[in-house]
Formats: C-alpha cells, structure tokens, sequence
C-alpha cells in the first residue's frame, strides 16, 4: 500500500494510491476544485498537487470537501486527520 501524507495548517491529508488507481472519475479532484482552491489534478489516474507542498500549505482553505466526496462518492483512497488543539487540556480538567 502506497500512501502520501500531505500537511497543512492543522492536520494532514493521507491519499491511499492503490485505492485511487482503481477510481473513476475522482471526486476528491473535482470537490477541491469547486469547494477549495483547485489544488489537485487528475495525473496517471490519481489526484496530484498542481504545483509544490508550499503552495499547498499556503493554499488549502481546509474545507473537507475532497474526503467527503472520495468517502461518499469515490474509492475512500483519502482521509483527513485534524489535530484536536486543546483536547489533552479539557480532559485533564474534566478528570
């Protein structure tokens, strides 16, 4: 299983190439697009950054469209990890 890891601001997004190979039509791509910053493209039949890492980064408006359509319409090649900020501190004052 090959998998990339891309970071923005407050999490990271891990795209599953062997599950992307396999999609049509890509909904990740067409969601970023519509609802983001077009940031990805369709090469060798799998979503690829248009651009570098930085722009990226700078870039992403973190608007989870690209995981809602891959998980509803796609192949669920990708997922999107957030980072809780704060959630060590509620717990140990809940404690």
């Amino acid at each position: 299983m090959t998998t990339c890891e891309l970071t923005f601001k407050t999490g990271k997004i891990k795209i599953n190439d062997d599950k992307c190979k396999d999609c049509k039509g890509c909904p990740c791509v067409k969601a970023c697009s519509l609802f983001g910053k077009n940031l990805f493209k369709i090469q060798d039949g799998k979503p690829a950054l248009i651009g570098d890492i930085k722009k990226f980064q700078r870039a992403c408006l973190e608007c989870l469209s690209c995981e809602l359509m891959c998980q509803n319409y796609g192949n669920k090649g990708l997922k999107i990890e957030l980072d809780m900020f704060g959630l060590d501190k509620y717990r140990r004052k809940k404690k």
